[in-house]
């Protein structure tokens, strides 16, 4: 099976993750031992809540050690980023509006659409990867074709 790349910041905040929903199922299992005690489980709604939190926890944590085991994380500094890249931000033109756009290409569990995170494996995150400053390429999308032009490349600096 082929691993998904991840960057280095986008690994630490998962592990991050993975191990605060450790802390917080021990928390929940203390709680459901404690409304166990207080009598019939069937009508018993912090047991039933508690059970339900560890249930949602455990779901999280298999998600995230999937992500974990199966990721090949990428230290983005070592890349060149004198192209489009893995861990690259890029400022491309829009040649119909003239508007410019910026994108970073990231691991696809790091995408996020509203920072303009956009997943390597995406058909715009493949047609930017492997450009050079001053292309022009064109990108379809159903029936309508648009233009862009490269304008900067460069490595994206994680906030953390």
């Amino acid at each position: 099976m082929q691993k998904d790349l991840i960057t280095k910041n986008g690994f630490e905040k998962i592990v991050k993750e993975f191990k605060a929903l450790l802390k917080q199922k021990t928390f929940w299992v203390k709680e459901k031992e404690i409304a166990a005690q207080l009598g019939d489980r069937s009508e018993n709604a912090e047991y039933i809540a508690a059970k339900e939190q560890i249930r949602n926890t455990d779901k999280r944590l298999r998600f995230l050690d999937k992500i974990i085991n199966n990721s090949e994380v990428i230290d983005i500094s070592l890349i060149p980023h004198n192209r489009v890249n893995f861990g690259s931000e890029i400022l491309i033109e829009d040649l119909d509006t003239n508007e410019f756009k910026t994108f970073i290409i990231v691991g696809t569990h790091e995408t996020n659409p509203n920072n303009n995170k956009i997943s390597n494996k995406s058909p715009f995150g493949r047609a930017l990867i492997g450009k050079n400053i001053e292309d022009e390429f064109e990108f379809r999308i159903n029936e309508n074709f648009y233009e862009y032009k490269i304008i900067s490349v460069k490595e994206y600096k994680f906030e953390d």
